[in-house]
């Protein structure tokens, strides 16, 4: 039998951000710490009251609870606050406060609510910061002190972050987008998202190489998107396929000490068919649908396709890449997908266009600082043979940036093209 705070903990997880979101839309974004208030007390309620006896089911207990705080609140407040604007005459009068809470919380409002929370948790306006820890607060329905051990960062800093976004955020309605706006949040919201599944794939935690949790995370949301007829694209199925593509190398993209081992070194029998042939499916799903965004994550997910059909690296579609670079590039105007682009380009064997091509970025006003384009022409260099160009650039490279661990693939990599070549 599950002790009282394991079972709390876990209903936290699994249904603390769904009712966060209704009691949101019940008190507008301009009450969100006291939405955070009465989800808590919920909480706090349960600690007390299943010591005494375990509910048969938790989550209808705690969303029963949830909604007669809210209720207590509105009463006691309705006279002194603004809750949310177009529910607010209903919720002022108790004829219809409880009718209205009742409907709040159905089902398919919740899930209206949780894609408004998604909208207001990626907007623009958010410092970049500040994104993950409210996002790991508010949508994945982790506790302050977990976001705090997940991010590795101090605890007073998460709330500071947290309060600020609060702020931010309460200048702005809880609404769904209007459909002229649709296109361009989406953006943002698969970008915010696609940074959440970074942050777990290249953990910025010098302790854990990656943070699967993260990731899931990731998908969990990225698949709330997918379900919803009136905002899911073509970019957002291209985002969910990358990231099982990605998912589906994790076993073979560290070694034993931790350290990232490169795609072409990567043991390939580790690879994870079922989330590959997933990712296949998803794709094939998404070349049914209109774009509605520009397309990044669809073709990178085309991208990561190529590599992950490869039955080895030698035997990579090189030249489908490059096409696919060329169109990521135009989509982008990114100058690290040129960059990727031209490692595209060497590996279809026209190294010298390679070469000219990253040498043309290195003045590019995102690069001109970083060691990128010289690890780049290192790189390429020791494609093509020429070991006094190759230790040139990678001394340069190491002088300019790069940790210890990236400095030391980039020589191992060189070692191995040079003696290919």
């Amino acid at each position: 039998m599950r002790d009282v705070d394991t079972l709390i903990s876990e209903t936290y997880k699994t249904h603390s951000a769904k009712l966060l979101a209704v009691l949101t839309r019940l008190f507008g974004t301009h009450n969100l710490e006291l939405a955070e208030d009465v989800l808590q007390d919920a909480f706090n309620k349960a600690m007390i009251d299943w010591q005494n006896k375990l509910p048969d089911q938790p989550a209808a207990w705690i969303t029963q609870t949830a909604k007669h705080q809210a209720i207590d609140v509105i009463r006691a407040n309705k006279v002194k606050m603004k809750f949310s604007e177009d529910l607010s005459q209903h919720l002022e009068s108790e004829w219809s406060l409880g009718h209205t809470i009742e409907q709040e919380f159905e089902e398919s409002k919740i899930k209206d609510d949780q894609l408004r929370m998604i909208f207001m948790c990626c907007h623009e306006d958010i410092k970049p910061e500040h994104r993950i820890p409210f996002i790991l607060k508010t949508l994945c329905g982790f506790s302050i002190p977990a976001v705090a051990r997940a991010l590795v960062l101090p605890l007073e800093t998460v709330k500071k972050r947290l309060l600020r976004t609060r702020q931010k955020l309460s200048e702005y309605k809880f609404e769904f987008p209007r459909d002229e706006q649709i296109i361009p949040m989406m953006d943002t919201v698969h970008t915010v998202i696609y940074l959440l599944f970074n942050e777990g794939f290249h953990s910025s935690d010098e302790k854990q190489a990656m943070n699967l949790m993260f990731c899931q995370e990731a998908i969990g949301l990225t698949s709330i998107l997918t379900d919803e007829p009136r905002i899911v694209n073509q970019d957002t199925l291209g985002l969910l396929a990358l990231m099982h593509f990605h998912i589906a190398r994790i076993d073979s993209r560290v070694d034993h000490e931790g350290f990232n081992i490169p795609i072409d070194r990567q043991d390939r029998s580790l690879w994870q068919a079922p989330y590959i042939n997933t990712a296949k499916q998803i794709l094939k799903v998404a070349d049914k649908l209109k774009p509605g965004a520009p397309g990044r994550f669809y073709i990178e997910a085309l991208i990561a396709q190529e590599h992950c059909i490869a039955s080895n690296f030698a035997q990579t579609n090189w030249p489908k890449i490059e096409t696919y670079y060329t169109e990521l590039v135009r989509i982008t105007r990114s100058p690290i997908a040129e960059l990727n682009h031209a490692i595209a380009i060497a590996y279809t064997g026209k190294i010298t266009r390679a070469i000219k091509q990253v040498k043309s970025l290195q003045n590019h006003k995102t690069l001109k600082s970083s060691h990128l384009p010289l690890s780049t022409l290192a790189h390429l260099y020791a494609m093509q043979g020429n070991a006094k160009q190759a230790y040139e650039y990678a001394e340069q490279s190491k002088t300019t940036g790069g940790t210890p661990i990236e400095n030391q693939l980039m020589m191992q990599q060189l070692e191995r093209h040079l003696k290919k070549a």
